[in-house]
């Protein structure tokens, strides 16, 4: 019987009550911004929305939160239990959210229950190849989940992975590599924090490839699922 997702999330990644979450790589960042924090919500706690890199504006997207707060004056303002704040920068020039002052998220982990950042950037491709500018994990992350979307299988990294221009495709061996090099989908993770690689698709893909997937060398100190963001579920643990 498959596991439900965000569930697993909570138990996994909250501890008494309180977390900083930072949310890398492709394939559904913002999906788990949006879909967690509901979920979080319901379940009594009060969550900040923000981002470390860029996000769309919260006038064209809805993240679906309570309040929105686009400056400093967020600082007047003190979140109701089961309530959720999205809050950054925006930069008339991109048309985008940036990223707030770190010291003025900072401030605010004290008054929120969970933090959820969205840390990197991948213009909508399902895998990542890191640069030396990203991810930009902030120093109160408690917790990493870095996200993979595995309907770039078999497809040319050239069109699937964001900073790899490659022709040739994805396969297990890539894969692992991502899983496994300092510029993959760890990088950011350390020994401090709860770390978390999901898979997004299992929802979509064929039984072979969640087979496959499931052999990965997953590192110590990394929990790993195949999942569906979409549909809250967990397929199989690697």
């Amino acid at each position: 019987m498959a596991e439900k997702l965000w569930s697993k999330l909570e138990t996994t990644l909250i501890e008494k009550n309180k977390a900083f979450i930072s949310v890398t790589g492709g394939g559904g960042k913002t999906t788990v911004l949006v879909s967690f924090s509901s979920y979080l919500k319901k379940r009594g706690y009060s969550v900040l929305i923000t981002t470390s890199t860029k996000l769309a504006s919260p006038y064209s997207f809805d993240y679906k939160t309570d309040r929105i707060f686009l400056s400093p004056s967020i600082m007047n303002y003190w979140p109701k239990k089961g309530e959720s704040v999205f809050y950054g920068k925006f930069d008339d020039n991109l048309k985008k959210t940036v990223a707030p002052s770190s010291s003025i998220v900072s401030l605010l982990y004290d008054r929120y229950d969970v933090v959820i950042v969205e840390a990197d950037g991948s213009r909508r491709l399902p895998f990542k190849v890191h640069t030396k500018r990203d991810p930009v994990i902030w120093r109160d992350t408690t917790a990493i989940v870095a996200i993979s979307g595995l309907w770039g299988y078999g497809e040319r990294r050239c069109d699937v992975v964001f900073e790899d221009h490659s022709e040739r495709v994805v396969d297990f061996d890539y894969i692992n590599e991502l899983v496994n090099s300092p510029e993959g989908m760890r990088k950011g993770m350390g020994e401090n924090t709860k770390n978390l690689l999901l898979f997004n698709g299992g929802d979509i893909l064929e039984r072979s490839v969640i087979e496959e997937i499931k052999r990965l060398f997953i590192p110590e100190n990394t929990s790993s699922f195949i999942v569906s963001l979409n549909e809250d579920m967990i397929y199989e643990s690697i």
